[in-house]
């Protein structure tokens, strides 16, 4: 390198990129240093931040299915402490009816008495298992996380079904009423030759059945759910109605020309029920237009109005009696007791679904992973009076049937009473069984899972401190460095001058 020269001082321009190039690392450092994060964009690490951010993911997922574990475990909790208060009634009720079982200590009003005291806590039980809830879901009247599967996929688009007192199995699907859009067409003859293409004019349309109402220079706005569409004249074609209308975004209709149909101009809305209203008006305002065959195939009718229809139908569950789905909108059939069934929109007709979903009592599903199917299910029998102690004795069909107003009575209630105090107390052992083997052991084990993966995490996006720090107090002392041989550096050409004076 010249001494000598002075348009080019390359030990500046040197000393000028060694200062950017520190001045850059000094900044990425204190960026690192203050936010705490190795990794702040893409650009720091890009296969790191892809697999900082799936950890991430992992990491959220495990909190979330720690949560629904915990919470799993106040449900078995609540559902449990529920049925020893049942459990404590059914021994109740079994020292009633041993002690109506004897002649020694009673009569026909003692033992009245004692079954008045049954039949209260009966009523008791069946408050308890009709009122036990978590959230808004009852847990003991057989209802509690019902499952739902859908066997015909292709008719039924979704299915939430509560069993109620129905009975568990296969369900049938009756379409009563299919449901229907919103929807007006163009009449115009019954050969349907008005319309002869989307290129056709509307007024050429009009004209062929009007005798040539619609002249020339005259118009009629499209109204349609209030809302004006476009000014039509004597030139506008079907084609840029059509597209008016279903590019105009205040509008949840579609249009178009019919061709099953003999070309009818029709419009319709998106969407299907008792909601959907669709409204179509032709303005002519001071013309004298003949709209006839546009809305009606006899008059000069200018406005037409239509509301869609609700879908209705009834439901059999298990072979049981009909049930009522009346209550829903568009293409959902439901049942305020026991749920909703959505039919698909190639179902839509009056028909019968046979075994279309199938529904099993009673169990609930806790998501405990961060995958699809990692879930812990428990089912939870019906605790209602009517279905404990069935199927033990031909005289009482269930514990709300039981009278121990009798020796004889009182007897056989005994039987019914031990078995549903076995079937509660089965339920309660099954409960804990469930809460301490599956979600207590699942909640530690996603605490272990979650914090390894959220020390992984760490090690990738996280700043180690101590090397950063090293790395800042390099970088700044070879700024400092930089800096100051760059004024060096800027000094070097006056050495020149000494040449120049001689």
């Amino acid at each position: 390198m010249s001494l000598t020269r002075i348009n080019q001082n390359i030990s500046a321009v040197n000393a000028q990129r060694n200062l950017a190039i520190n001045t850059g690392r000094i900044s990425k450092s204190i960026e690192r240093l203050s936010s705490g994060l190795r990794i702040n964009r893409g650009a720091d690490d890009p296969s790191g931040l892809v697999l900082s951010e799936l950890l991430r993911a992992q990491v959220s997922g495990y909190d979330v299915a720690q949560q629904n574990a915990e919470q799993g475990v106040n449900v078995i909790k609540t559902a449990e402490g529920a049925l020893n208060e049942v459990n404590s009634l059914l021994r109740q009720m079994r020292d009633l009816s041993v002690n109506a079982a004897s002649d020694s200590n009673n009569n026909d009003d003692s033992r009245a008495a004692l079954q008045q005291q049954v039949a209260s806590a009966i009523n008791t039980i069946n408050t308890i298992s009709n009122n036990t809830m978590y959230g808004s879901r009852k847990l003991l009247d057989g209802s509690a996380g019902t499952k739902t599967t859908l066997i015909n996929r292709g008719d039924i688009a979704s299915a939430a079904l509560t069993l109620d007192s129905e009975q568990a199995g296969y369900v049938e699907v009756t379409i009563d009423t299919a449901a229907e859009r919103a929807v007006l067409a163009s009449k115009f003859d019954a050969a349907g030759t008005a319309i002869t293409g989307g290129t056709q004019a509307v007024s050429a349309s009009v004209n062929a059945i009007n005798a040539g109402e619609w002249g020339v220079g005259e118009g009629a706005e499209l109204i349609i759910n209030g809302v004006t569409v476009m000014t039509v004249d004597d030139t506008t074609t079907w084609n840029q109605v059509i597209l008016a209308i279903n590019t105009n975004s205040a509008l949840d209709v579609t249009a178009e020309l019919d061709a099953a149909n003999n070309n009818e101009f029709t419009v319709r809305s998106n969407q299907y029920g008792s909601p959907e209203h669709l409204s179509i008006e032709w303005n002519v305002g001071a013309d004298t237009i003949n709209m006839q065959g546009v809305l009606s195939d006899t008059d000069d009718v200018k406005f037409g109005a239509d509301n869609g229809v609700d879908i209705a139908g009834h439901v059999h569950f298990n072979g049981g009696a009909a049930v009522n789905f009346t209550d829903g909108a568009g293409l959902t059939l439901t049942n305020s007791t026991h749920g909703s069934i959505v039919i698909d929109e190639d179902a839509n007709t009056a028909q019968t679904l046979t075994d279309a979903i199938y529904v099993e009592e009673g169990e609930m599903s806790f998501q405990i992973g961060v995958d699809e199917n990692q879930t812990a299910s428990m089912e939870i029998r019906d605790c209602r009076a009517s279905a404990l102690g069935s199927g033990v004795d031909s005289t009482y069909t269930s514990l709300a049937t039981i009278d121990i107003s009798t020796v004889d009575g009182a007897t056989m209630a005994l039987a019914v009473i031990d078995a549903a105090i076995n079937e509660i107390s089965t339920l309660r052992g099954d409960l804990g069984a469930f809460q301490v083997n599956e979600l207590e052991a699942q909640t530690r084990s996603l605490a272990v899972a979650r914090e390894n993966l959220a020390a992984s995490e760490s090690s990738i996006r996280d700043t180690d401190f101590g090397r950063e720090m090293a790395e800042f107090t390099t970088s700044q002392i070879l700024v400092q460095s930089a800096t100051a041989f760059l004024a060096q550096a800027n000094a070097l050409p006056q050495n020149v001058l000494t040449l120049v004076r001689g």
